[in-house]
C-alpha cells in the first residue's frame, strides 16, 4: 500500500517522495491515492497563504504565488490535459481527429488562448482569498481529484489504450466504490470547512462532473487521461469561483 501511495505522488505531482517499486500489483490502488495528493497540495496552499499573511506580503505577490503554486506542485500534469482537450474541442473536427489532437505534443492556438483565460480567471479567484474562505478553497484540491479518480474508474473510456487505461485497468474491483466514499468525504470536508461556501463549491463540482460526462461522451466517445486533467482543472476553477462568489454575496 505504501508503494501505491508513493507511485501516486510520483505520477500526479512533483512533490519529492522515496522511489516506489513499480509493479502491477502496486497499481491496483495507485489512482485511489490521487485525492491524497490533493490533500497535500491544499495543505501547502493554506500554509503559504497564512505565512504570506503573517509576513504582510502585498496582495499581488500573494495572489501570484497562490495561483502558480498548485501547478508547480502538480507538475502541470492536469494542466497539460486541460490544454490538449481545449485544442481538441475547439478544432470542430470529427471524433477520431479530436482524439488524434489529444496525442499531438504541439500546442495549438486554442490551447494557448484557453490557458491564458484560465489563469486570468484563476488569478482573480485567488485574489479574493481571505482567512474566512481559505480552508474551503484549499479543500477543493482533494475534492476535484477524488471526483476525477472516480470518473476515470467508472466512465466509459474513449480508447482501448493510453495512459488512463494503464492507470485504471489494473485497479482493484473495490476501487470505484472506495473512490465514491472518498468523494463523499471530500465533499463533506469542503462543507465543514465553510458551510455556505463549501455547499456552493460542492454543487459547482457536481455540475462540472455532469457536464464532463455529457461532453466526453458526445465529443470524444468517452474519457481519456487528457480529459481527466481537463476535468480536474475545471472543477478546481468552478468550485473555487463558487466559494468566492458565495462569500461576496453573503
Amino acid at each position: 500500500m505504501l508503494d501505491s501511495i508513493l507511485m501516486a505522488f510520483s505520477l500526479y505531482s512533483r512533490i519529492p517522495v522515496p522511489q516506489a517499486q513499480w509493479k502491477e500489483e502496486n497499481m491496483r490502488w495507485c489512482i485511489c491515492f490521487l485525492p491524497l495528493v490533493g490533500v497535500v497540495i491544499g495543505a501547502l496552499q493554506a500554509a503559504a497563504f497564512f505565512v504570506m499573511t503573517r509576513l504582510a506580503c502585498g496582495a499581488l505577490l500573494r495572489t501570484s504565488i497562490l495561483t502558480a503554486l498548485p501547478a508547480l506542485l502538480s507538475g502541470g500534469i492536469h494542466l497539460d490535459g486541460f490544454l490538449d482537450t481545449c485544442d481538441a474541442i475547439h478544432s470542430y473536427k470529427g471524433r477520431e481527429d479530436r482524439l488524434a489532437i489529444l496525442k499531438d505534443p504541439h500546442a495549438g492556438a486554442f490551447a494557448i488562448i484557453c490557458g491564458i483565460v484560465y489563469f486570468v480567471l484563476l488569478f482573480g479567484v485567488w485574489s479574493e482569498a481571505r482567512p474566512e474562505n481559505i480552508l474551503p478553497l484549499c479543500c477543493i484540491f482533494a475534492l476535484s481529484r477524488s471526483l476525477s479518480a472516480w470518473s476515470a474508474l467508472t466512465f466509459p473510456k474513449a480508447k482501448k489504450d493510453g495512459m488512463l487505461r494503464q492507470e485504471t485497468d489494473p485497479a482493484a474491483k473495490g476501487a470505484p466504490a472506495a473512490m465514491a466514499v472518498v468523494s463523499v468525504l471530500a465533499g463533506a470536508a469542503v462543507i465543514v470547512a465553510g458551510p455556505a461556501r463549501g455547499t456552493a463549491a460542492v454543487l459547482a463540482a457536481v455540475f462540472t462532473l455532469l457536464y464532463y460526462r455529457r461532453m466526453s461522451d458526445r465529443v470524444f466517445g468517452g474519457v481519456t487521461g487528457d480529459l481527466a486533467g481537463w476535468f480536474t482543472q475545471m472543477c478546481e476553477l468552478t468550485s473555487a469561483g463558487a466559494v468566492v462568489l458565495c462569500g461576496l454575496l453573503m
